[in-house]
């Protein structure tokens, strides 16, 4: 904790009292969107819904831009020819690049990532008699990244403002 006196005008003074903290200071931000196309064989007459979220990912700083990695993990709920509803899961690895203005490769930069939005869309071409059918589906997600960087800051945690006191020529000591 420091103390500082400063003067404000010629008639007022303040004392302030300062706190250094340690804090993540945004350098920059941007969203960033992926766009996956993937196919796969799947033993279904129909499609229920396909569910998906964003798993193990990973970030590299280069000089102005993020680099992620991850998988979508998607769920898909179907009915097979037997007219069963069945569940099968896929991972689909997929790499992104963001533009940051600023940021470059630091040991004391953090990035936060928030998904936005995560949506796929997905046609079937049926299994029919012993072949199996195959889902061609389209992924879009529209993350926010932010870079950080750790850094001290002094903080104003109390202020006076009192009175100037000038002496004069006449001024004479108690003693």
């Amino acid at each position: 904790m420091g103390t500082s006196h400063i003067p404000i005008s010629s008639h007022q003074h303040a004392r302030v009292e300062t706190q250094r903290i340690k804090t993540l200071k945004v350098v920059g931000e941007a969203v960033g969107q992926l766009v996956l196309e993937n196919k796969a064989d799947i033993d279904a007459i129909k499609i229920i819904k396909v569910d998906a979220e964003l798993r193990d990912t990973t970030d590299h700083l280069f000089k102005n831009k993020v680099v992620k990695q991850g998988i979508i993990h998607k769920q898909i709920i179907y009915v097979d020819p037997y007219n069963v509803v069945r569940h099968a899961t896929e991972d689909v690895p997929f790499m992104l690049t963001v533009d940051i203005p600023g940021v470059e490769p630091n040991p004391f930069a953090e990035v936060q990532n928030h998904l936005l939005d995560l949506e796929v869309d997905f046609s079937l071409k049926p299994a029919c008699h012993d072949k199996k059918g195959e889902i061609i589906q389209k992924t879009v997600a529209h993350i926010l990244v932010r870079v950080s960087e750790w850094a001290l800051v002094d903080v104003v945690t109390k202020h006076d403002i009192f009175p100037k006191v000038s002496r004069s020529k006449g001024y004479k000591s108690w003693h």
